[in-house]
């Protein structure tokens, strides 16, 4: 399809989708409104006539990425009461997540945090948005944490600690996962969920599991 025929809603996410990958293997400062326009195979004035400015395309970028991550983890985890089988969901949602979106993913380091660059683009108002958004996930994590050690099935030292372990071994997947090794984007998910809950119980701690790495 014609880029001038496309409608209005699919321009508008290849815009997103372009950008996104254009910042990621050039680097925000570097990426120009002809470049994405460009890609895109549109005019920058195309462009304009969607976004009012390259910072707006960065930050409807992020927004949904993140709004789009944090709901189906909330759909994953929806109706698991018991804190272990909610952390080993909620790990394998995460990775399967991080990895089935890569590109996207690697575009702002992960679905999850934003590199320094990105949220330095932006205004320090959209920076708290962004971050409002993506300590939801952490906060979701924690929570799950935290039920499980009152419940005497984790045995972390420090919920934080273990939330951000948890969370690391998610998230850092995407940058060494390759589609045509021998692990599945199943089998790596799996696997995380399973250290996420050797970690949290306790047979295996954060520290050994970063040894082993």
């Amino acid at each position: 399809m014609n880029a001038s025929n496309r409608p209005d809603s699919e321009t508008r996410e290849m815009i997103l989708r372009t950008a996104a990958t254009l910042f990621f293997e050039r680097g925000y400062a570097k990426t120009k409104v002809m470049d994405i326009a460009r890609a895109v195979g549109i005019t920058p004035a195309a462009l304009y006539w969607h976004f009012a400015s390259k910072e707006d395309v960065l930050f409807e970028y992020l927004q949904g990425a993140i709004e789009t991550f944090n709901e189906r983890i909330r759909e994953a985890i929806e109706g698991i009461e018991d804190p272990v089988d909610r952390l080993r969901t909620l790990a394998i949602a995460h990775t399967t997540l991080q990895l089935e979106f890569r590109d996207q993913a690697q575009a702002v380091h992960s679905l999850t945090y934003a590199s320094a660059e990105l949220l330095s683009a932006l205004s320090p108002e959209r920076t708290t948005l962004v971050n409002q958004r993506i300590r939801v996930h952490v906060d979701r994590i924690k929570e799950i944490v935290v039920a499980g050690m009152a419940a005497g099935l984790f045995h972390a030292r420090d919920a934080s600690t273990l939330t951000f372990a948890v969370l690391n071994v998610c998230e850092y997947s995407a940058l060494w996962f390759r589609p045509e090794g021998a692990l599945s984007i199943r089998d790596v998910a799996l696997a995380n969920g399973e250290f996420a809950v050797r970690m949290a119980t306790g047979s295996m701690s954060p520290e050994q599991d970063g040894e082993a790495v």
